[in-house]
């Protein structure tokens, strides 16, 4: 992968090659052409190449602005999370990647202490947009007011 950004290619464009990998092995999935277990090394593989790449990203600058990021409750798909921050801290934002799976009150807790410009929200599992709608209203009631935004597998859109 690393010969891949020096001949060129650039973050974006890589993190696009590995978006339209996940997708399709996230289709095969679907469709019983491959395991579970399949998808798990698919997955762990895409997050070993973004970890080697987070190491080009310049971090020298000191962060002009904070991001928070995490998936709602049962979410479990996190790459994209991880790309984001990434590419955040490539323009030099502060970047804090709490992962999948995190529970409402954990979230608006280090939502109130970070206080980031930035939240963002990561679903792909329809039967999670109850839980994500809580989390909206609840990051909506907050005393100051941080840009909500929500992407996925099937979903972008900015609060």
């Amino acid at each position: 992968m690393g010969s891949y950004i020096e001949n060129g290619s650039s973050l974006v464009d890589t993190y696009r090659l590995i978006t339209s990998t996940m997708y399709q092995i996230g289709q095969w999935w679907q469709e019983n052409k491959i395991s579970v277990a399949d998808e798990h090394l698919a997955t762990a593989t895409c997050d070993y190449i973004i970890a080697r790449l987070q190491f080009t990203v310049n971090k020298e600058k000191l962060p002009s602005k904070r991001a928070l990021l995490f998936c709602v409750e049962g979410e479990g798909h996190y790459i994209g999370l991880k790309m984001l921050a990434s590419l955040l801290e490539k323009y030099k934002w502060e970047v804090g990647n709490l992962g999948a799976n995190l529970p409402l009150p954990y979230a608006i807790n280090s939502i109130e202490k970070r206080r980031p410009e930035v939240v963002g929200i990561s679903i792909s599992q329809v039967h999670l947009l109850p839980s994500l709608k809580q989390y909206i209203n609840e990051i909506a009631s907050l005393t100051y007011s941080p840009t909500a935004l929500v992407g996925g597998g099937y979903c972008n859109i900015m609060i």
